[in-house]
């Protein structure tokens, strides 16, 4: 039995943890980790992408290519682990463990011979959760929300912050303690982080700190180890939301919400409020 959930009251539920006292994670598991998921081709090259679980094989033409910070190869024979790993965080459950996953609304985009996406990944999971959440939750209707009420709270912490390697930190409105640049393809290429982290937080004695994770794939990887293991920080997947301020270019091809809210263009994702079953 599905519960459920209304999409603002999960973002405040990520709020209200924020600014609590505990330690929490929240991992968004989006479109490209359910390619992942089902272990499917996923490849995003410069004028084209494949994403096997709806399209099979066949390349389609990107309409703007993708930039560098945007690309990104997964294949099934080559990549093994980094599926298993991926189910891993996927099914893994802890108090205050969070997973944003597709919600019934972006089954106009993500229908495959599976299933629908939302029915689909409740399945893999076991069921719906407590532990489960929408993978938009900071994005869309919710985005103004993150930049005037999230935003300004991040200032009372102790930031930790993985990003593309474009990244210019210079008009954040908070500061940064310490950034982990990433590059092309991080979810394979800078798997190694994750140790690297594992590494930093033990040796620098790194408590009470808010990481954010802006790095694909590799973000879910981060929420999961980090957190199954110091479980006294905060781990947010904050996806593409701080893209302007990072003054970074590859979400100008594909998130028409940052469009909307800096550039004032229309697009119906600004005011979307996704929906649960």
């Amino acid at each position: 039995m599905k519960d459920k959930k209304d999409f603002r009251n999960e973002f405040n539920r990520i709020y209200d943890l924020l600014k609590g006292s505990n330690g929490f994670s929240f991992s968004r598991f989006s479109d490209g980790e359910r390619t992942v998921l089902r272990n499917k081709k996923l490849v995003l090259a410069e004028k084209y992408f494949i994403q096997g679980d709806i399209h099979g094989e066949t390349k389609i033409g990107a309409p703007q290519s993708y930039l560098q910070e945007e690309r990104k190869e997964f294949i099934p024979e080559k990549h093994a682990l980094f599926h298993k790993k991926l189910v891993e965080a996927y099914r893994f459950c802890k108090p205050n463990y969070l997973k944003g996953i597709c919600s019934s609304d972006d089954d106009t985009f993500g229908t495959t011979k599976e299933g629908q996406t939302f029915e689909w990944m409740l399945e893999l999971h076991g069921g719906d959760h407590d532990s489960l959440t929408f993978a938009n939750t900071l994005q869309n209707g919710n985005y103004s929300l993150f930049v005037e009420k999230m935003i300004p709270e991040f200032m009372n912490h102790e930031i930790i912050l993985v990003a593309n390697e474009n990244s210019k930190l210079d008009i954040l409105p908070f500061e940064v303690k310490r950034f982990f640049p990433i590059g092309e393809n991080c979810m394979i290429n800078n798997y190694g982080l994750v140790q690297g982290l594992k590494r930093f937080i033990e040796t620098e004695n790194i408590s009470n700190h808010l990481f954010l994770f802006s790095a694909a794939t590799l973000s879910n990887y981060l929420c999961y180890e980090l957190f199954k293991d110091f479980d006294n920080n905060k781990y947010m997947d904050i996806g593409s939301t701080l893209g302007p301020l990072l003054k970074l270019e590859g979400w100008k091809n594909s998130r028409s919400y940052l469009h909307s809210y800096w550039n004032d263009v229309p697009s119906p994702y600004i005011d979307q409020m996704d929906t649960w079953g």
